[in-house]
């Protein structure tokens, strides 16, 4: 396979079943090449996604048993891709190490699969909102007290903001974006401007809501009285074993090491690697949860049902309030860099927290 035969398999794919057969030959040729080259393919690859938008159709019909094999592969690897997106992208790494970082922590992640679940793995990153990837700043990061502060000192543009977003309500879009243009450009401050802008987007999203909150009114009236009518069953089989509680620990627990990474929902996070008794864990120290349940009724059943499920596809456990995830083969290395099975754990358990306070599998 030549990097020639590559592109013309990509001009010509026109369908979702042909997206997935280049990705997967193209996972192959990859693999066959030496890093330095590998890393410089590897970009060219990605970028030629934008150069041939018309490379999938979404409305293509599968066969059944391809179908059928692309769903068992997403159940298994979609939500891991996207973490392994969602914990390089945000860091402000250049195209070359961001997709070097990508390839190898996909390569070890990977290493007992087939070509086909490989080849689905290329092709998820392929068809990724965040791909091809772009070298940008680091993006700013305000404490709550700080963004409401600077919130106070801006509330007149913030004001102005409101009438704009009235007075144009009906009207072409960018009849209002010219309009928060010029307050952008009256305030001199970046961190003032960062902030006026989410004031923005709230606004935004808020009238997107009230919109479709009037649209789906009676159906969602009907709904609430369905189960209303029903909720004296529903309440019997509520489960409290996801509810944030205070636990005495049996026996000592030691603080190995500890690992920062990437926020997640405005959030600082950090992994504790701890020992408990003879067993070694990689845990998330009960943040997960708490957030969780400023989001969810974690009593709920169907609720409960999706955490455990995606705990068990990352091959995690609860304990407590703490996910965590088993090190069985534990060294005394606590070094991320050195140690595969502590990196390995970090990704796993990373994705999977990552895809929990997104939430998306509640919106399907």
């Amino acid at each position: 396979m030549y990097k020639n035969d590559l592109l013309e398999q990509i001009r010509s794919a026109t369908g979702l079943s042909d997206c997935y057969a280049f990705c997967k030959a193209a996972y192959q040729f990859l693999s066959d090449l030496q890093p330095d080259k590998r890393l410089e393919e590897l970009v060219w690859f990605f970028q030629m996604k934008h150069e041939h938008p018309d490379y999938r159709n979404d409305d293509v019909q599968l066969s059944e048993e391809l179908s059928n094999q692309l769903n068992d592969y997403s159940y298994k690897f979609s939500d891991l891709i996207q973490g392994l997106i969602d914990f390089f992208s945000v860091n402000g790494y250049s195209e070359k190490k961001f997709y070097q970082e990508l390839w190898n922590n996909l390569e070890l992640l990977l290493a007992d699969a087939t070509l086909e679940e490989k080849g689905f793995c290329l092709f998820s990153i392929f068809t990724n909102a965040r791909i091809p990837y772009y070298e940008l700043p680091v993006g700013l990061q305000l404490l709550d007290n700080k963004f409401l502060e600077i919130v106070d000192i801006i509330k007149p543009s913030i004001r102005q903001l409101e009438f704009a977003m009235e007075l144009t309500r009906g009207r072409k879009r960018a009849e209002l974006t010219s309009r928060v243009v010029h307050l952008l450009e009256n305030l001199d401050n970046f961190e003032h401007k960062s902030v006026l802008l989410v004031c923005f987007w709230n606004r935004c999203y808020k009238l997107w809501d009230e919109r479709r909150a009037k649209e789906t009114g009676n159906k969602n009236g009907d709904s609430a009285k369905q189960n209303s009518s029903g909720s004296s069953g529903s309440d019997k089989s509520k489960n409290t074993s996801f509810l944030p509680r205070n636990i005495q620990n049996n026996g000592d627990i030691d603080i190995i090491a500890n690992y920062q990474y990437p926020t997640i929902k405005d959030n600082e996070y950090a992994f504790a690697l701890v020992r408990k008794g003879e067993d070694i864990f990689l845990s998330d120290q009960g943040k997960t949860l708490q957030q969780l349940d400023k989001i969810f009724e974690l009593h709920e059943p169907d609720v409960t049902k999706n955490l455990v499920a995606i705990l068990r596809q990352y091959g995690a456990e609860k304990q407590g309030d703490e996910f965590v995830i088993r090190i069985d083969n534990w060294n005394g290395n606590e070094k991320e860099s050195e140690n595969e099975d502590i990196k390995k754990a970090i990704l796993s358990l990373f994705s999977c927290v990552s895809f929990m306070l997104n939430m998306k599998i509640f919106y399907v």
